[in-house]
């Protein structure tokens, strides 16, 4: 009996980082989770009154916000060049809303690719192949040929993808900046009742929590 060996953690990362969308996002303003929804909301319809977020719907890049219960739901999609149609839903932004007091909101972002639009990349792959296949090819020659087709073809999801995230986290960063910030109290250069050590140890204590329950979420 072979005992099998896991993965270890710079493995795991390294195959997260190469389907990663968009690095974790963590945001923080003085406002209870009601307002912060209400403000994207509002964000999402192109107004005449708000025209210093004009920049988010080039394109005719339009922004569709479904609350939760803890958070909300994000998804986004352009016009195409020439076209009546719209682009399809390449992603997926999540939101994710902590709120100790009421006064002060935390919103962790995390994104995922929408399944079936990368499913729906393979159905040209898979009719090539059906093609290439019968070819009076050499079989490596027809390997490699089937491994471009489907490679290329959910590398081109992917981009499309993390474009689509790329695009949804600079509305939701852009959207809050209309909220009241909080303000952190800035540390002395130096002083008795700073001790380093013990900040960087809590700092490193925070930084792998919030990277366990991005773990956790994924």
């Amino acid at each position: 009996m072979t005992n099998s060996v896991p993965r270890s953690r710079p493995q795991r990362l390294r195959w997260q980082a190469l389907w990663q969308l968009h690095p974790p996002v963590a945001l923080v303003v003085r406002a209870s989770q009601g307002k912060c929804l209400q403000t994207l909301a509002a964000a999402a319809k192109p107004s005449a009154d708000r025209l210093h977020l004009r920049n988010l719907f080039m394109s005719g890049r339009r922004y569709y916000i479904q609350p939760q219960e803890d958070g909300f739901k994000l998804t986004s999609d352009n016009r195409l060049l020439g076209r009546r149609s719209r682009s399809r839903v390449a992603a997926v932004v999540f939101g994710k809303f902590s709120s100790p007091d009421g006064e002060i909101t935390f919103i962790r972002l995390h994104s995922r690719v929408n399944f079936t639009h990368l499913l729906s990349g393979l159905l040209l792959p898979i009719f090539f192949t059906s093609i290439v296949v019968h070819m009076p090819w050499p079989r490596l020659a027809i390997s490699i040929a089937v491994l471009l087709l489907f490679s290329t073809s959910l590398l081109e999801r992917r981009f499309d993808a993390a474009l689509q995230v790329n695009e949804m986290v600079y509305f939701v960063q852009k959207a809050l900046e209309d909220l009241p910030p909080v303000e952190v109290s800035a540390l002395p250069a130096s002083g008795p009742d700073v001790v380093l050590t013990d900040f960087r140890e809590q700092w490193y204590k925070f930084y792998r929590e919030q990277m366990e329950k991005q773990d956790g979420s994924a």
